[in-house]
């Protein structure tokens, strides 16, 4: 079967240590274990094409200037769309076309549906919802008609969460044609964790470091512990515009050397940190629409650690209190400080929890698993 695979999105570098990059590259790789001979079209690479991917075909997309107005470079994105359609059919014929689904990238639906070709898109955030609240919207009406183009013309929409679904229903274009499938995991890459708890113990975070993921919560929680007597570590995975705060924070806490910063890091290097690490919290705070499909929840799930998460959007369904993890309010540095103690004190119910968490992934959430739903989804096998 011959693959399309559309990323016009200039914010996420293919190859890259971003989720995104980490999704996109892992739906390639379990494509490409299928059998699928794969052209990648993408804006931008983000680096040498890795070894493992080598055989793809790679066709970059016309660059966005770097020192022109946001709505210029807009422009220059709506532009690109008539190459892409005349590259897709210079390089084609495929059978699906795999579009994930940008501000201003309509071409990939919009051919496979004038071409009678197979349309998948997937939708992994409200962009435009988000454009508009963290950063700027330039051509907001030409944004949300790209977005009823794409809706209109895809054969299959798939949503990696419920709230994404939930925004993608505002759009009557999108019919009945949503599904929601998570994110996953690929469990071959964690190995057995040690039987033997550090001492003291690891307290664990993977993401970038932005309001959204909690981490302030997280620190406010290990400050607590620490006022209790807890004398745990912290090891946080990852980089971003809150690092400084953060170490701030520490230092007032007087606990920066108890805490470890890795930095940004190569994902084939995080099975290595997780094994580190004894309980790993996931705190995300309220946030109105949680829309998130956690790839870190599902790789802690496939460490076998035990997992803490906050009762935000859909994430009780994730986590299943009791069972693969504990759950607590959003934004209760308390309640958090509260469950990490009870996992220090039980032992065997942190290991009993990391197996469940184990199992559910192997059997629900490999990348393999999920393409091959996306793929009955979209009627093709």
């Amino acid at each position: 079967m011959k693959v399309a695979y559309l990323c016009a999105d200039p914010g996420i570098p293919v190859f890259g240590h971003k989720g995104a990059s980490i999704h996109i590259q892992e739906v390639l790789r379990a494509l490409l274990a299928q059998g699928m001979t794969i052209t990648l079209f993408a804006q931008r690479l983000g680096g040498p094409v890795p070894a493992e991917f080598q055989e793809i075909n790679i066709e970059p997309l016309p660059p966005l200037s770097a020192n022109t107005h946001r709505e210029e470079r807009a422009r220059q994105a709506l532009e690109a769309n008539s190459w892409v359609t005349e590259q897709l059919a210079l390089t084609g014929p495929y059978d699906v076309i795999y579009e994930r689904y940008s501000l201003w990238s309509h071409a990939g639906m919009t051919f496979a549906r004038k071409a009678g070709i197979t349309g998948i898109l997937e939708v992994n955030a409200p962009l435009i919802e988000e454009q508009r609240k963290y950063r700027q919207l330039p051509l907001e009406q030409e944004a949300e008609q790209t977005l009823r183009q794409v809706l209109t013309n895809a054969d299959t929409i798939i949503a990696v969460s419920p709230g994404v679904k939930t925004w993608l229903e505002n759009f009557p274009e999108s019919g009945n044609k949503i599904h929601v499938v998570a994110n996953g995991v690929d469990p071959a890459r964690y190995p057995a964790r040690k039987a033997v708890r550090n001492n003291p113990a690891v307290i664990g975070f993977v993401g970038s470091l932005k309001p959204w993921h909690g981490v302030q919560t997280l620190v406010e929680a290990f400050h607590l512990l620490h006022q209790r007597g807890r004398p745990v570590r912290l090891s946080i995975v990852g980089d971003g515009p809150e690092y400084l705060q953060l170490r701030t924070q520490l230092t007032q806490y007087g606990l920066l050397s108890f805490c470890h910063f890795t930095g940004a890091v190569d994902h084939l290097n995080v099975p290595t940190l997780l094994a580190a690490m004894d309980i790993a919290v996931a705190p995300y705070p309220q946030l109105a629409g949680f829309y998130f499909s956690p790839l870190k929840i599902y790789e802690y799930m496939a460490a076998r650690l035990p997992v803490i998460t906050t009762r935000v959007g859909h994430l009780p369904e994730v986590v299943s209190e009791g069972k693969t993890g504990l759950l607590v309010p959003p934004d209760d540095a308390l309640a958090l400080c509260i469950a990490i103690e009870h996992l220090l004190d039980d032992v065997p119910l942190c290991q009993q929890l990391g197996d469940a968490g184990r199992q559910q992934v192997e059997q629900n959430q490999s990348w393999q698993s999920i393409t091959a739903l996306i793929w009955r989804l979209a009627g093709l096998k």
